[in-house]
């Protein structure tokens, strides 16, 4: 294989795509190294004073762990999902999507059923625990293009309500820093779409040989 026989436009545009590729993954690693510093500064919020929720900035990463206060004046939604309570034994977690006085929407954990066909019937009241992001609600194709999810704040109430069962608190040290994980597969990809196009390129070269 000559360099004659290396097409000038597609070698560009795939040049280009891993240059991006090694990117992200650079970028992921910056991000990692601050997660792995924000992992840190949680352990002794927990033990801080209550904060009200931050709806000036509810995906505000700053406030995770924090004990946080708000009012649910209207309960849009009830989302029922797999999880654990306080004792450990597996249930159903009930998830309220809230209005705030304000009409600004918040979510608020506010305990675990013990079978998945219960919903809880909660019209809204005060809630106060410790603050998680809310479960990544992306679908299948932002997943697969790494898309990144929109998770706001989510209070996990420290009193369960509507005869609900108490909640298992999450710890900082359970804080999952997946931008280590992301760093690597964009790398991966990087490597992946060089191993292919070199390849091409070889089989290419052959051909042009033989014929």
């Amino acid at each position: 294989m000559t360099i004659r026989t290396i097409p000038i436009i597609p070698t560009i545009i795939v040049a280009a795509a891993i240059a991006t590729m090694i990117a992200l993954g650079f970028w992921q690693l910056d991000r990692a190294a601050e997660r792995d510093q924000l992992k840190q500064s949680m352990i002794d919020r927990p033990s801080m004073p209550v904060a009200d929720y931050p709806f000036s900035d509810p995906q505000s990463e700053a406030l995770l762990y924090r004990r946080l206060s708000a009012t649910c004046a209207e309960v849009v939604d009830m989302q029922v999902v797999g999880g654990r309570d306080a004792s450990g034994r597996t249930g159903w977690k009930q998830i309220a999507t809230c209005r705030s006085p304000s009409g600004r929407p918040f979510k608020a954990q506010i305990g675990v059923a013990e079978r998945p066909e219960a919903v809880a019937q909660w019209s809204g009241g005060e809630v106060e625990g410790v603050a998680v992001l809310a479960p990544d609600e992306r679908g299948f194709w932002e997943r697969l293009t790494f898309q990144a999810p929109e998770r706001p704040l989510m209070i996990i109430a420290e009193t369960p309500r509507a005869g609900l069962l108490p909640s298992q608190q999450s710890r900082p040290e359970d804080y999952e820093n997946t931008s280590w994980g992301y760093a690597g597969q964009w790398f991966l990809f990087a490597l992946t779409a060089l191993v292919i196009y070199v390849l091409v390129l070889r089989r290419r070269g052959r051909d042009a040989k033989a014929g």
